[in-house]
């Protein structure tokens, strides 16, 4: 059954706009239709719906959905390639089940995301919202504000950096070291890598460098291999 994301109160829920499009438009759903809303925050509820108006639907929540969530909270600290690589990243972690994304400028960043940000933060929040209908999670992931790899690296997290010439030690090594956090950060450079200067501050940072494995990957395919490695 899809999901819709709401509005949640005490007892009732409300769809707006493009979601109430989608729900009466689209779906064709009835006053006493029974739909599974969330949002975004964890809520998941069975509710019926009472009233269906232009870009508008309210209901009543009925009964609260068994809802699961991975046991490691992972932010993905990435630097962008290009919007699209960013969106990919955001749609394909999102169902994973990453907690958080913090886009980072680094030495060799290309694309720009801090003059992109405030004209893009809402259409990014909607992918995420998307990825979130279609995996039947009632988890939104927060997407932070961009900063500067050098920025990042002064909160006190612990971290991980993805590095290619990293040959012996993994994720789960990283994560053993660690000892196995609840909440893990996880950077993943540009697609010129990571400077040798940046490592090494890293490394300063107590960030510990770890391979994904045998092959280089794309700086897109190296974020959703850390996911689906960690989660």
């Amino acid at each position: 059954m899809p999901q819709y994301f709401a509005d949640i109160k005490e007892t009732e829920f409300f769809l707006m706009d493009a979601e109430a499009h989608h729900a009466a438009a689209v779906a064709r759903r009835k006053e006493g239709d029974q739909i599974r809303v969330f949002d975004g925050t964890g809520r998941q509820y069975m509710g019926r719906i009472d009233r269906i108006q232009k870009k508008f639907v309210r209901g009543t929540l009925l009964t609260p959905c068994r809802v699961r969530r991975t046991e490691l909270e992972l932010e993905l600290c990435f630097a962008p390639n290009s919007r699209t690589g960013l969106e990919d990243v955001l749609d394909k972690c999102t169902q994973l089940g990453v907690a958080s994304f913090r886009p980072v400028m680094t030495e060799r960043s290309e694309y720009d995301v801090l003059k992109k940000w405030d004209g893009k933060n809402d259409r990014w929040n909607q992918i995420m919202i998307a990825a979130c209908k279609q995996c039947d999670t009632p988890f939104v992931p927060t997407i932070l504000p961009p900063v500067k790899f050098t920025e990042a690296l002064g909160q006190n997290v612990p971290s991980l950096i993805a590095y290619e010439a990293e040959e012996t030690h993994t994720l789960a090594w990283g994560l053993e070291q660690l000892g196995r956090p609840k909440r893990l950060r996880v950077y993943v450079g540009p697609a010129g890598g990571w400077t040798d200067e940046e490592v090494s501050l890293a490394r300063a940072h107590q960030v510990l460098p770890v391979t994904l494995g045998v092959n280089i990957l794309r700086a897109e395919t190296a974020c959703i291999a850390v996911a689906a490695k960690l989660l």
